[in-house]
């Protein structure tokens, strides 16, 4: 029978979660005046649409405090998420390819979470890996590259939109207000589920395995309002949102790297080769000798390393380029169908090889990364210019466009939820596929809902407020009446693939502070996995040092 032995046991009494404590009461509060708001704004709109004629509405809401309240209008978010039109210069098939890759990630957690809790049937559990479909799992962090490689893709191809609209120029202004943008859009529903976490945690449930996770945010939560999270390794805060530190922080050399490859093509297509080689490079002699030989942790030297991740941010921005270039059409000719057809089958080849098959070795992780990345970016490709095929109509479903708006939320949210079940269970817990699957459809479930709340709440609101406080980015040719309709229809554009951007960002958990030696390592601890399928009656040690604490996601 296999074995397991806590490294720590924690001891609770009622009394000792029964007050709110200074930190709960602010977060409550911020909370509640939120709420307020929402209510007031709401009431604000049902009245204006039912008391005053349009031509007085739209004065009225044409004003600052008109389109304050407005912006937290309940009924006006609403039915912007679930609003299905999808207007011309947008790109349909990334709605599907984001809300598939967020569930993927929910899927990975939903076997992370399962692998530290404690089972009744270790033998299935372990059986499991072995069978020929839990590869998805173990590879579920090439869902992160997708957001990479779709991340960097809405950025080069909105910036390549932006330059020709301005004539190629780009100043200190542009410049600043391009990187407010990309804060102001990332950060308030991020701070505010922080705080939840943070002040609310320890009042959400008890239990045998329940610890105060969020104690780093108390002396750590700068570093992810800075972004820079994902280089801290010990007393991490969120630490699932260590993907948004490395977006950011590509995001910021982005605009560099653009403006090159618009002015200078060669020369900048030259550089972005050259990071997108030297990421593969770097990482896989870090594999061979921080790993390998140095015997260091894959997810703290290598996972969630900047360098590391940049191989498929590169093929999102050059993608972008060649969609802008381009205009998203290729010619109708024989030539062309042939070409068509031979980059499906390539891709479909380096998708499956590099999407199916688990290998932590440095030759394999060399290339993993950037190859997965490259096949599904010629699917956007081939769907963006017509030869999707069914594969277009799969992946541009409108019924995929509300829940893409919500996938930044969700996946934000979704490891709260998680924990919150996870570490309150007091019975040993029956581990199968029946009830995996149970816990992934109930996950994903409540992600979407709890993410649609926040965005209600916090995400939509701080949209609307964006256009109130920032000014908006306008071309320089719109002096003339006869092209303001041109640029407004332009802007528009640009403003919905805008939304797109920001979402989600987001992978796999960091769970550092719950260290799982034995077969229960095997998704926590992927580089493990093999050695611990063949070790069927291993000993399994749980430790819940605090110290120890970290979230590998």
């Amino acid at each position: 029978m296999p074995s397991w032995t806590p490294g720590a046991v924690l001891c609770q009494r009622e009394e000792d979660v029964a007050s709110f404590d200074t930190k709960a009461i602010v977060a409550i509060s911020t909370i509640a005046v939120i709420l307020l708001i929402l209510v007031i704004s709401t009431l604000y709109e049902f009245i204006i649409n039912v008391s005053f004629s349009k031509e007085r509405m739209k004065s009225i809401t044409s004003s600052k405090t008109g389109r304050f309240l407005l912006s937290f209008s309940v009924y006006s978010n609403t039915k912007k998420v679930f609003d299905t039109y999808q207007p011309p210069g947008q790109i349909p098939a990334l709605h599907g390819i984001r809300v598939i890759s967020t569930l993927w990630i929910i899927y990975g957690h939903t076997d992370t979470f399962a692998s530290v809790s404690i089972t009744r049937n270790q033998r299935e559990k372990r059986e499991f890996y072995s069978e020929w479909w839990a590869f998805i799992n173990r590879n579920m962090d090439k869902s992160v590259d997708t957001f990479l490689l779709l991340s960097a893709l809405l950025v080069s191809y909105l910036f390549m939109k932006q330059l020709k609209k301005n004539g190629g120029s780009f100043t200190g202004k542009d410049l600043l207000l391009h990187y407010l943008h990309r804060y102001w859009r990332l950060t308030p529903v991020y701070a505010f589920l922080i705080m939840i976490f943070a002040c609310l945690m320890n009042y959400m449930g008890t239990g045998p395995a329940w610890q105060s996770h969020s104690r780093p945010c108390e002396t750590h939560v700068w570093t992810n309002l800075l972004y820079i999270n994902n280089w801290f390794f010990h007393q991490v805060c969120f630490g699932w949102a260590w993907y948004l530190g490395v977006d950011m922080q590509l995001y910021i050399v982005a605009p560099g790297l653009l403006l090159l490859l618009y002015k200078k093509p060669k020369l900048g297509l030259a550089l972005i080769i050259v990071l997108l080689t030297g990421s593969m490079v770097a990482t896989g002699l870090m594999v061979h000798f921080l790993v390998n030989v140095g015997g260091q942790d894959y997810f703290t030297v290598v996972y969630k390393v900047t360098f590391t991740r940049q191989g498929p941010y590169m093929v999102g921005l050059l993608l972008g380029y060649i969609l802008f270039k381009t205009g998203r059409k290729v010619p109708t000719t024989r030539r062309t169908k042939v070409l068509m057809t031979l980059g499906w089958l390539f891709a479909s080849f380096i998708g499956l090889l590099f999407g199916l098959v688990y290998d932590r070795s440095p030759a394999f992780v060399t290339f993993d990364r950037t190859m997965f990345s490259c096949a599904v970016a010629w699917v956007v490709f081939a769907c963006s210019v017509g030869y999707g095929g069914i594969i277009t109509e799969f992946l541009s479903w409108s019924g995929w466009v509300p829940l893409s708006r919500l996938t930044y939320t969700a996946y934000l949210v979704h490891p709260i939820i998680m924990y919150v079940y996870t570490m309150s269970l007091k019975p040993l817990l029956f581990y199968s596929v029946a009830t995996w699957w149970f816990y992934f459809i109930a996950y994903s479930f409540m992600a979407f809902l709890c993410g649609f709340v926040a965005s209600i709440m916090v995400e939509f609101p701080f949209f609307g407020l964006e256009k109130l406080i920032f000014p908006q980015r306008r071309g320089r040719d719109s002096s003339k009446a006869s092209k303001n309709v041109t640029n407004e229809a332009h802007d528009n554009q640009l403003q919905t693939l805008e939304l797109e951007e920001s979402g989600p960002m987001h992978d796999p958990v960091d769970h550092k502070d719950i260290e799982i030696k034995g077969p229960m390592a095997a998704t926590d601890k992927q580089d493990q996995l093999p050695a611990e399928q063949t070790n069927g009656h291993g000993p399994i040690t749980i430790s819940t040092n605090e110290k120890q604490l970290d979230h590998k996601f």
